[in-house]
C-alpha cells in the first residue's frame, strides 16, 4: 500500500489564509500534544572518548571523558565549564562567546571576555578567567564549591577531582514513586509562544500565542480547557477563543469563528477515552520511561524537585514509534479507512440483444484497512515531512512532601520539509499546577449539548469539506 499526500494543498499553505489558518491551528495542537506525550520520555546521552589527562574529573561517580581535564594551576583545581555542566545534566549553550548553564533553578553565565561569572543574575565575587585555556572556560573547586546543589573534594594524590551534585540516583525509584501519589484532579494554565517560517523568502513569519487553561479529572476521565490565540499571519491579526469539555457524555468544542458548540464525532471520544486509559497505565508509562530514563536528571532542593529532560532527533522519533498505535483510534474514518475495489468477475447478460449494450456487473467487495496498515501509512507520512528535532527540552519542578506537579517550562525547535520548502518551528512553553484533587466535577452545560452541531455542519461553516479538511490516505 502507498500512501499519497495532497501536495497541491502543501504548496498553497502560506497563500489561502483560510486553509493555512486551518492547519496552523491543528498543527500547534498536535505539537502541544507532542510535548505532552513527551513529557515523561526522554534520551541517552553521548559519552566521550577517555583522555589520558593527569587528573580526572568525576561527576557524581562517573568519570567524565574529553579533551578537557582539570589540572593544578597555583595551588587551585581548575574545571573545564562544558564537560562538568553536561555531564551534570545541566543545558549548557553558547551565545556570543557566553557560556550558559542551566537547570532553571540555578543558572550560571560565563563571559571570558567580559571578565566575570553572573549566578542567577548577579556577578559572582570571584577572578574569571583564570586561564586561557579553552577560551578560558574554566572554573575553580573553591569557587565551584559555593555554589547550590555542588560539593568538591580533591584526591590526596591529585590525581582525580570527586564533584558530587544534589542529583536523585535512583531516579527509576523516583519516577515509580511519582507514578503512585494520589492525584487524580488538578487544574493547570498553560502558555505557548509559537513562531513558524518557510525557507521560502517571499513568505512572512507566522507568529502565534496560545493562553490555555484547564481542570482535569483523570478517573473518571474528565477535562474542561478554556483557550485563547492570537496570530499573526501575512500582516494580518487573528485572533480566537475556544472552550472544550470531554465528558462521558461526549466531545464538546466551542469556536469563536462560528460562534458555535461543535460535537466531535462519537468515535473520536471513544478513541480519546480508550487511549487516555492506556497512557494513564503506570506500568506502561513507566516501562516507557525506562528506555529514556539516563536523561532525566532529577535535582533535590530544599522544598522541591526539579526535573530536566531532553531529547535529540532519534530518540523523538523512537518515542512516535512508541506512540503510534496510538494514532489510528484518534484519527477520522476519512483518513484511517480506505476502500479497496477488485474486479471479481463480469457476466453478460445471456438474453442480450444485437442491438442492446451488453451489461456488465461489476462485483466489489471492501477491505477495512488493519490499524498495522495505517500506523504503517502515518510513518511513511512522518517520513515525507522529514522532521528533525533540533532542541527539546522540559523542565518541571516537583513538590517534596506531596511529588505534586507545581511548575513546568520548555523550548522546542524542530524543522519539517515539505515538498521543496522547509518550515521552522520554535516553541516556548511555560506552565502552572494548582488545586491539587480539588477538582470534584466537570459537567458540560445543558444548552451546550442542546444548541451543538455536527462535525460535518462545522466544517461547512469554515468553507471546507472533509475532504479538504482531512489528509487522504489512498490506497
Amino acid at each position: 500500500m502507498q500512501s499519497s499526500i495532497p501536495v497541491h494543498k502543501t504548496g498553497e499553505f502560506f497563500q489561502n489564509k483560510k486553509w493555512g489558518f486551518y492547519v496552523v491551528k491543528k498543527l500547534g495542537s498536535w505539537l502541544f500534544a507532542l510535548v505532552l506525550l513527551l513529557a515523561f520520555a526522554v534520551p541517552n546521552s553521548n559519552v566521550q572518548a577517555a583522555g589520558n589527562d593527569s587528573m580526572k574529573l568525576v561527576v557524581d561517580g562517573v568519570e567524565v571523558a574529553g579533551y578537557e581535564q582539570p589540572f593544578l594551576s597555583h595551588g587551585e583545581v581548575l574545571i573545564p565549564v562544558e564537560n562538568l555542566f553536561k555531564e551534570a545534566g545541566y543545558s549548557v549553550s553558547k551565545d556570543k562567546g557566553v557560556v550558559t548553564a542551566t537547570n532553571s533553578q540555578l543558572t550560571v553565565d560565563f563571559n571570558a571576555s567580559a571578565g566575570k561569572i553572573l549566578v542567577d543574575g548577579k556577578k559572582a565575587d570571584t577572578v574569571f578567567p583564570l586561564t586561557l585555556n579553552n577560551g578560558g572556560n574554566y572554573i575553580s573547586d573553591s569557587f565551584l564549591s559555593t555554589l547550590e546543589g555542588f560539593e568538591v573534594s580533591v584526591s590526596d594524590d591529585k590525581k582525580s577531582v570527586q564533584v558530587t551534585t544534589n542529583r536523585v540516583k535512583d531516579v527509576e525509584g523516583f519516577l515509580e514513586k511519582m507514578l503512585d501519589v494520589d492525584l487524580n484532579s488538578y487544574s493547570a494554565t498553560m502558555k505557548i509562544d509559537q513562531k513558524m517560517k518557510t525557507s521560502n523568502p517571499e513568505e512572512e513569519e507566522i507568529d502565534m500565542i496560545m493562553d490555555m487553561k484547564m481542570d482535569v479529572i483523570q478517573d473518571p476521565l474528565a477535562l474542561y480547557t478554556s483557550t485563547k490565540m492570537q496570530m499573526n499571519m501575512d500582516g494580518e491579526n487573528l485572533d480566537q477563543s475556544s472552550e472544550a469539555y470531554l465528558t462521558k457524555d461526549g466531545f464538546f468544542q466551542y469556536d469563536s469563528m462560528v460562534d458555535k458548540w461543535i460535537k466531535m464525532d462519537d468515535e473520536l471520544t471513544d478513541a480519546l477515552f480508550d487511549s487516555s486509559v492506556q497512557q494513564m497505565d503506570p506500568l506502561a508509562q513507566l516501562e516507557l520511561t525506562k528506555k529514556f530514563i539516563d536523561g532525566i536528571h532529577i535535582y533535590e532542593y530544599e522544598d522541591q524537585y526539579v526535573m530536566t529532560q531532553t531529547i535529540t532527533n532519534e530518540q523523538f522519533r523512537e518515542i512516535l514509534d512508541e506512540v503510534m498505535a496510538l494514532l489510528p483510534g484518534l484519527l477520522p474514518d476519512e483518513t484511517t479507512e480506505s476502500v479497496i475495489q477488485k474486479v471479481e468477475g463480469v457476466s453478460v447478460d445471456a438474453k442480450a440483444t444485437d442491438s442492446e449494450d451488453a451489461v456488465i456487473e461489476e462485483e466489489t467487495t471492501e477491505e477495512e484497512v488493519t490499524d498495522e496498515e495505517i500506523a504503517d501509512d502515518l510513518e511513511s507520512i512522518l517520513d515525507a515531512l522529514d522532521i528533525n528535532i533540533e532542541e527539546f527540552l522540559v523542565v518541571s519542578t516537583i513538590d517534596k512532601k506531596t511529588l505534586f506537579p507545581l511548575e513546568m517550562s520548555g523550548v522546542t525547535k524542530m524543522t519539517m520539509g515539505i515538498e521543496d520548502e522547509t518550515i521552522s518551528i520554535t516553541q516556548l512553553i511555560s506552565g502552572a499546577y494548582s488545586n491539587h484533587n480539588n477538582v470534584e466535577e466537570i459537567k458540560i452545560p445543558a444548552d451546550v449539548i442542546k444548541n451543538a452541531i455536527t462535525m460535518e455542519e462545522y466544517l461547512k461553516e469554515l468553507g471546507l469539506d472533509e475532504e479538504e479538511a482531512e489528509p487522504e490516505l489512498e490506497a
